[in-house]
């Protein structure tokens, strides 16, 4: 029998018992209604034995609670947003939700669009990653009954929680590090989005080079590239870098770096005798690389860890929760890149 045609009543005429027995024993209700272990044991057996799978509407009529949680990332090709979708995954699974997966690309009307997709589906909460613009919509999403928690990104004014890495820190450490090795005139290459994680990167950075008493007021080296055509935008800001005579460059994302590497070889530039790199998230093509970058790797784990804690928390409702900022500190990955 197909198992979406499976049955509490097929169950229940296989072991001959009642459709309110099965009913019971599938909620997980054994033990309060004091059926027996055997009994608890043939239900499940049969269940999976026949295929059975739960519908998830008729458990949310039931319980109030859909068993389902939305995840809306900003780029699921991001390395870094795939591994966060994957942690997500593993830690609801713990607590017995299953996982809905929305990619925005940044757009806050696709942002939009997925969450009301989610809302229709009786989604129990949901952790967004919000993108540029989004505020709006967000905080009318907020006058709604459905927990959400940020994640990687926060928006300023709002009063709601997330969870991000120490971006601050992170884009200090690593600029930092730049300078401790000598070089002098480092450039900064970000998405062109205003986000907090990207202020916050360009503010640690900025920071760097003001107590080394190394900016110039004068000169601007962040430079700034849009999402749309970015090999041709990329190849433009990177020339205009290296004519700018800067000797290193801070990548503000792991894309960018990535994406930036096949330039730098096709300009004949050699890394790091003739440019410094470092960048922002770990990814696994930055140590597979030749040499490897230095990085500033997110607590990807524990941000997803503690984003999946606070959600379930405001899902029970049994306790009030003040909204809070949660910044995990992420660790430099050292390389031969600069």
């Amino acid at each position: 029998m197909p198992s979406n045609q499976v049955k509490l009543i097929d169950i229940a005429r296989k072991l001959d018992v009642s459709v309110g027995l099965v009913s019971i024993v599938l909620s997980g209700k054994s033990k309060e209604r004091r059926i027996s272990n055997e009994l608890t044991k043939k239900v499940i057996e049969t269940a999976k034995e026949l295929g059975y799978m739960p519908n998830q509407l008729a458990r949310g009529l039931r319980t109030g609670k859909s068993g389902i949680l939305g995840l809306l990332v900003a780029d699921i090709a991001n390395p870094f947003f795939g591994t966060m979708a994957r942690y997500i995954e593993n830690e609801a699974a713990k607590l017995g939700y299953q996982v809905l997966f929305g990619s925005s690309d940044e757009n806050p009307e696709k942002l939009e669009d997925l969450i009301n997709v989610f809302i229709s589906r009786q989604v129990d909460g949901m952790i967004i990653v919000p993108v540029n613009k989004s505020e709006n919509y967000l905080s009318s999403l907020q006058k709604q009954s459905i927990p959400f928690v940020f994640i990687d990104r926060y928006c300023s004014g709002f009063d709601a929680h997330a969870v991000v890495s120490d971006n601050y820190d992170g884009a200090y450490q690593l600029t930092s590090l730049l300078i401790d090795k000598g070089y002098k005139k480092i450039a900064n290459l970000v998405y062109n989005i205003q986000l907090s994680n990207i202020i916050d990167r360009i503010n640690g950075y900025t920071s760097a080079l003001e107590n080394a008493g190394l900016n110039d007021p004068d000169e601007d080296l962040v430079f700034k590239v849009g999402f749309d055509q970015l090999d041709a935008r990329l190849d433009t800001v990177l020339k205009q870098i290296t004519e700018k005579g800067c000797d290193s460059i801070f990548f503000a994302n792991n894309n960018l770096g990535i994406q930036s590497l096949k330039f730098i070889d096709t300009y004949g530039l050699s890394i790091p005798k003739d440019i410094g790199i470092v960048s922002f998230d770990n990814p696994e093509a930055f140590h597979v690389v030749k040499p490897g970058i230095t990085c500033f790797e997110q607590p990807i784990e524990l941000m997803c860890k503690q984003a999946i804690t606070v959600l379930q928390e405001k899902i029970l409702g049994k306790k009030e929760i003040e909204p809070a900022l949660i910044s995990l500190p992420g660790k430099l990955i050292m390389r031969e890149s600069c």
